[in-house]
């Protein structure tokens, strides 16, 4: 079997198109494509849940840290990104309805003044449009989320991570079984984060 060989713009600090970010992120080449209909059409009723500080992820892909051994490809492997520049996390559920833990946390963004501080600030609150492309980063374990000076867990079962074609908006689905369920969807808003071969990056 032939070694993948990765382009110039595969490795690009800022990937011109998103199948040269898939290649340079995983490692491998393009072997599929879903035509996968999001259920929404708009994210500007989602809910923020708080400020995003590290988030942590599975993926086989290559670690460029340590290349060798268990950090080769092909290895399964837990990353985590510290996300240093404010970045928010939103929430949409695609029923309408929201947990216990989910509801406190959008109370709480509300009355420590972290939702109007978001939605405020170019960059920190829900982008217009959606994405015509999205690329299938890893599955997604774990968020940590402040709220003022409170900190929480948001672990994640049965969720891809995404990123839109404009290399920077990060995304969890519901998958199963390589379809979506009804779980809420979240989206990560952020003025720094950007994906390419290195990984997420601030």
């Amino acid at each position: 079997m032939k070694s993948f060989k990765p382009s110039h713009h595969d490795l690009s600090e800022n990937p011109p198109a998103p199948e040269n970010l898939l290649r340079g992120f995983q490692g491998r080449p393009v072997k599929t494509r879903h035509q996968r209909v999001l259920p929404m059409d708009s994210f500007q009723d989602a809910h923020c849940i708080g400020r995003s500080d590290v988030i942590f992820y599975q993926s086989d892909k290559r670690d460029p840290k340590d290349p060798h051994g268990e950090g080769a490809q092909g290895f399964a492997k837990h990353f985590y990104h510290d996300q240093k520049p404010p970045s928010y996390l939103y929430v949409l559920s695609q029923t309408g309805e929201y947990d216990d833990f989910l509801l406190s946390l959008i109370d709480l963004c509300k009355s420590n003044k972290q939702t109007s501080k978001a939605s405020n600030t170019e960059g920190l609150c829900p982008p217009v449009g959606m994405p015509k492309t999205i690329v299938e980063l890893a599955d997604l374990e774990k968020v940590e989320l402040s709220i003022g000076k409170q900190k929480f867990e948001l672990e994640f079962d049965g969720y891809k991570l995404y990123v839109w074609d404009n290399m920077k908006t990060l995304m969890a689905l519901p998958i199963s079984n390589g379809h979506m369920t009804h779980a809420c969807v979240y989206i990560w808003c952020s003025k720094h984060t950007k994906v390419n071969w290195r990984g997420i990056i601030d």
